[in-house]
């Protein structure tokens, strides 16, 4: 049975400019700020890091080997234990199975779609856009993106750092579509672009260009700058000075104080530290991630993405085995795990949610070109820290790996706990500049297994 529906979501923009809900919601506007503040002030987790593994990760040769299944559907990988009794992951994950009772395992996710796009779109917003293509629907406009949302209600807590930030990049697909973004809630909730981290762990890294003045651009010029355009009043670009100063405003805040460019400059990182994450590109973005979510920045979106212009490296049409042995598996495995334990050893691990997944799974059927296609329809999902409960192995997949068994969980549920860990209720409303109604979800609930 699916979620139920959210009671506000359910109401049309129609209706609620009808039933005068826009107005309403600019006078509510300043009381809802401060329930949200108040609701997030007192939930467990302060900041969530996502990796994205972006194309779609089999489960068969990482968290739900079947050793069991058919030929046809089993693959070229032998299995190990883990952590947990009874529990076994794929043996190219040997550090994670290590570690296994530090996170939680939901092996029985689900999305409604085999597309990329489509499939992008509802595990980064928990919305359903069927037409989304590359081509055409490539931006989420109608529904912001899960770490703007998150932008936007915890940004108080740490207002000298950017509040979301993508590393490397907030596109999904090599650029080609952009469901990581702020949609209608603006551009104060956008992604702050990190830039790309080096690949080896004695490389320099500053952080995004955009935190570096331009040129011999002094702090007091820029300010001489913004009281300039302060000073436009009443020529005919009041209305878009009006609309750009805040921004300036934050953005000379942010160049001035400093704090984003220490937690971006991954040169102040102990080398073993760095080298403990790995000396490979997905482990210098997790080390950054852990220093931008250490430093308060509530959401950092990491993309585990290796080819930066085609963007679907876990996309495994062809080579599947090999990809997974020799490319995918290894840096993602030392990378996660460094992080697990890093997190846990700095007392951070308690308030910091991690979240790992892609947008589906991977066919049972092994294909032609020793690969897996594209499979909605069940796939693994890993969730650690953040106030949850560790060690659960939730759900279970078939014993040929194509369908939920135990407990089906659809992907609203897992991001409605994401929410639910930071105080976000997913009946949360957001208004966009015309007062028109922007419910956090449709549908999902906080997953109670996971909950403490």
């Amino acid at each position: 049975m699916p979620p139920d529906p959210n009671s506000f979501a359910a109401m049309t923009r129609r209706q609620w400019f009808k039933g005068g809900g826009a107005m309403a919601g600019a006078m509510l506007w300043p009381q809802l700020l401060r329930a949200q503040q108040a609701a997030v002030i007192g939930a467990p987790a302060k900041q969530v890091i996502v990796i994205y593994l972006q194309g779609g990760l089999s489960h068969y040769e990482s968290f739900d080997p079947k050793p069991d299944a058919s030929s046809a559907y089993r693959g070229d990988f032998g299995h190990i234990r883990t952590s947990l009794p009874g529990v076994h992951f794929s043996e190219h994950l040997p550090l994670l199975a290590k570690r296994a009772h530090k996170f939680n395992l939901i092996r029985s996710a689900y999305v409604n779609s085999p597309s990329h796009p489509v499939a992008i779109h509802q595990t980064l917003t928990g919305w359903d856009l069927p037409d989304a293509s590359v081509e055409g629907k490539n931006r989420n406009l109608t529904h912001p993106s899960i770490g703007a949302v998150i932008a936007e209600s915890l940004k108080f807590r740490a207002p000298l750092l950017p509040p979301y930030v993508a590393v490397p990049h907030s596109g999904q697909l090599g650029r080609r579509v952009h469901y990581a973004s702020a949609g209608p809630l603006g551009a104060s909730c956008e992604p702050m672009d990190s830039g790309i981290p080096p690949e080896r762990a004695h490389e320099a890294f500053s952080g995004p260009p955009d935190l570096n003045l331009p040129g011999k651009l002094s702090l007091e010029r820029m300010h001489e700058r913004l009281s300039l355009l302060k000073a436009m009043d009443g020529s005919r670009y009041m209305r878009e000075v009006e609309g750009l100063s805040p921004f300036y405003r934050d953005a000379v805040e942010l160049l001035s104080s400093g704090a984003a460019s220490v937690a971006f400059d991954l040169n102040r990182e102990p080398l073993k530290q760095r080298e403990r994450y790995g000396n490979h590109l997905w482990g210098q973005q997790t080390v950054l991630a852990r220093r931008l979510s250490e430093a308060g920045v509530p959401f950092t979106l990491v993309n585990y993405t290796l080819n930066q212009d085609h963007g679907q490296d876990w996309d495994t049409h062809v080579d599947n085995f090999n990809l997974m042995k020799d490319v995918l598996l290894p840096p993602m495995d030392r990378a996660v795990s460094a992080l697990l334990d890093d997190l846990e050893e700095r007392g951070q691990l308690s308030s910091t949610l991690v979240a790992m997944f892609g947008e589906f799974g991977r066919t049972p059927k092994i294909n032609a070109n020793a690969g897996r296609d594209h499979w909605e329809k069940v796939f693994s999902v890993v969730l650690a820290g953040g106030g949850l409960k560790s060690g659960v192995v939730l759900g279970s997949s078939t014993r040929d790996g194509d369908l939920p068994d135990e407990r089906p969980v659809p992907f609203n549920d897992i991001l409605a706990t994401i929410y639910h860990q930071l105080g976000v209720p997913t009946d949360t409303v957001f208004y966009d500049k015309l007062g028109r109604p922007n419910p956090v979800l449709a549908v999902g609930k906080p997953i109670p297994e996971l909950l403490l």
